[in-house]
């Protein structure tokens, strides 16, 4: 296949002009992790093309014009002897023998220990090397000690280690991650396609939350605290999207709750559906936790989409999420578990239209200022470039 052009920039070399660079991902692309496809289509100066060591999977969902080199297509035989030679030497020759053959100017390995995989095969092709960093790799698999030790070697080596916000940089950096390697690149979105919706007027004022049913997503605990914030008297409904390991559970409590008629579970939906619900919210919801094993969100995007979407958030001062949402100023931000403040910035909210109106305009020029699909890209174009 030959590489698309996928910036609209004026100023941008055209594809054939463009140094290029090896996003390496493992595998190509799950279905939640929009935040690398929007990474990988919104380049300015560089062309993409994808490296990966399994199937390709969702290119009907993540559509990629670029090429896409991977060792499934390889032969059977070459395919053992790589996963033998990873498991003896930690090295891939596929990974080696492709950058060396491809020779771009820069690798970026999305998530750590796809970064520890590929790190000694950038260094034998001397070809400089990003790992971007985006949640349970930089929370919960730092309490594994094998991975933890791959991750200090890999530390060595890499020139770039991108972190999402200064928490989980404070977190590399304990683990052995020299400082100056580390830069936040924050998850962006595209402000020009995200845009607010004309004030409602209904009866109920709609909470929509949207994630995985994950325990760091917290949505038992979200619907506790919709509960209590209606018992308290807001006149509020529930609409959550999403599935996972622990809905079945989220359901039950929901049923169990003395307002089930006000919750409503839509499941899994594409994120342009997802995207129109959370525009048609009044108040966007996430109660992220740090689960028990350690799991802990990066910077969850659906926080970025709501506060371009001008909506107004109630969320938890968890990991990066106090960068995205200014307490006080475009959200409500409460302590961890804590169902009775986190029902008490609902009922907030939920009452006050005026300060829900001026949080929207707050949260607005927050993300164009600080979350831009266009200046990220650039922040981490330079440090392809240093």
């Amino acid at each position: 296949m030959v590489a698309e052009n996928h910036n609209s920039d004026p100023e941008a070399p055209q594809a054939a002009d463009s140094p290029r660079v090896a996003h390496v991902l493992i595998p190509y692309i799950r279905p939640t992790e929009t935040f690398i496809y929007d990474r990988l289509v919104n380049h300015i100066r560089y062309s993409p093309f994808i490296l990966t060591n399994e199937p390709v999977i969702n290119m009907d969902m993540f559509p990629f014009g670029g090429p896409v080199h991977t060792l499934a297509e390889r032969s059977l035989t070459e395919r053992k002897a790589d996963a033998l030679a990873r498991r003896a030497a930690n090295s891939s020759p596929y990974f080696t023998a492709a950058l060396k053959r491809e020779k771009p100017a820069a690798v970026h390995a999305h998530y750590g220990p796809v970064g520890a995989a590929v790190a000694p095969s950038a260094e034998a092709a001397g070809i400089p090397l990003t790992v971007s960093f985006y949640g349970i790799d930089a929370s919960a698999f730092l309490r594994d000690p094998r991975h933890a030790a791959r991750y200090r070697r890999m530390f060595k080596t890499a020139s770039v280690v991108s972190a999402l916000s200064a928490d989980m940089a404070e977190r590399l950096a304990d683990a052995g991650c020299p400082e100056e390697k580390i830069r936040i690149h924050h998850l962006a979105v595209d402000t020009e396609a995200l845009t607010p919706a004309p004030a409602t007027d209904r009866a109920r004022v709609r909470i929509v939350s949207a994630g995985r049913f994950v325990e760091k997503k917290g949505m038992e605990l979200l619907i506790d605290a919709f509960e209590k914030a209606v018992s308290g008297g807001a006149e509020a409904e529930l609409h959550l999207f999403g599935s996972g390991p622990l809905e079945k559970q989220a359901s039950a409590r929901a049923s169990a709750c003395r307002f089930a008629d006000r919750i409503s579970f839509f499941g899994h939906r594409p994120r342009a559906e997802i995207i129109s619900a959370v525009r048609d919210a009044d108040i966007f919801a996430l109660f992220s936790i740090t689960a028990a094993d350690g799991d802990m969100e990066g910077t969850p995007t659906v926080l970025i989409e709501a506060g371009a979407l001008g909506v107004p958030c109630v969320s938890t001062l968890h990991a990066g999420i106090p960068e995205v949402t200014a307490d006080g100023e475009t959200g409500l931000l409460v302590p961890e578990r804590d169902t009775e403040a986190f029902a008490s910035a609902l009922v907030r909210l939920a009452s006050d239209p005026g300060l829900r109106s001026s949080m929207s305009l707050a949260a607005r020029a927050r993300i164009e200022n600080l979350f831009s699909i266009r200046s990220v890209m650039r922040q981490i174009e330079s440090d392809y470039e240093r």
